[in-house]
């Protein structure tokens, strides 16, 4: 299978569905302060076969496939959840605060659940650079705070949205100070979360992209614990390609008013993709056969004899 990371090869589809097992690596601080990454609450085992089956089906819609019945199974939302920036500098992660609060209309939660509107929220940053967070972004030399955004479909139930979150972030960046908001002026419901890289030991966060894949597993878990079901899968493991579009260019096409035309796939990229879906079958295939007997394996099962009556 492809790599991520550093090298690391994902191959187990346990972890396509599931995530890893610890929470996100952190270095030293300055101070010598670590932070050993625990391990991530057990989740039922009842809801982690759903996470293999719901991704599973997934791919399967992906491929144009339906269930035993004939009938393609009920379509589930891909949680999003991404990092939509980062401050070097107390002055930039004030603005993020300050976009995140809405200017003081909405209200921001903190770590330890005090809440703030209006005059409350403009000097919360303070305290941040009373325990060293380094003041102005142009000088800054490392990301004092990263800025998450949390997101689900029109019509999901907000409280549950955000209690989920508000679960999830919790348990993720335990040690962390962060401030968190839920936005729903727009078509999709969300919450914001500026955390502080530091945590209270001095070791510092630093999430790559197979932290922010098991952020939104984590996030599948806690949406379900609220009664909100949500799938989390990678492109790769649903035979689709990140693509050519991006997102700084349809943005600035936005702007302008201008239509936004990606570049078609290459020749190579069309192959590479085929090659990718091919490992990405065998994968399942190998992964059918170790399983028990049961619902998941059937699960896996009729995606790769799917796969396999149209040729891949």
């Amino acid at each position: 299978m492809r790599k991520s990371g550093k090298g690391r090869v994902l191959d187990d589809p346990d972890e396509w569905f599931n995530g890893k097992r610890k929470t996100t690596s952190k270095s030293a601080g300055s101070g010598g302060g670590i932070t050993i990454p625990t391990s991530r609450k057990p989740v039922a085992s009842a809801q982690a076969a759903k996470n293999i089956i719901n991704g599973v089906r997934s791919a399967q819609s992906a491929k144009g496939g339906a269930g035993k019945s004939g009938k393609s199974a009920k379509k589930l939302p891909q949680v999003v959840v991404k990092i939509s920036g980062s401050s070097k500098g107390a002055d930039k992660a004030a603005a993020h605060l300050n976009y995140t609060g809405r200017k003081g209309q909405v209200e921001l939660e903190d770590e330890q659940g005090n809440k703030y509107l209006g005059e409350e929220q403009k000097n919360l940053i303070k305290s941040w650079e009373a325990a060293g967070f380094h003041d102005k972004e142009e000088t800054g030399t490392k990301r004092e705070a990263f800025h998450f955004v949390f997101s689900m479909p029109a019509g999901t139930d907000p409280k549950g949205l955000k209690d989920a979150v508000r679960n999830l972030v919790q348990e993720e960046f335990a040690g962390h100070k962060y401030f968190m908001a839920q936005h729903l002026d727009t078509d999709k419901p969300h919450c914001h979360v500026l955390v502080c890289a530091t945590d209270d030991r001095g070791a510092r966060l630093n999430p790559r992209k197979q932290d922010l894949h098991n952020y939104r597993v984590a996030f599948v878990n806690k949406l379900a614990e609220q009664g909100i079901e949500a799938t989390a899968s990678r492109n790769v493991s649903r035979f689709k390609s990140k693509g050519n579009k991006k997102q700084w260019k349809i943005h600035k096409s936005n702007r302008d008013g201008k239509p936004y035309k990606p570049k078609p796939p290459t020749i190579q990229s069309k192959a590479k993709l085929e090659k990718m879906n091919k490992e990405t079958m065998k994968a399942y295939e190998q992964y059918a056969k170790k399983l028990p007997a049961g619902t998941v394996k059937n699960a896996v099962k009729e995606l790769v004899n799917h796969s396999q009556g149209r040729g891949r």
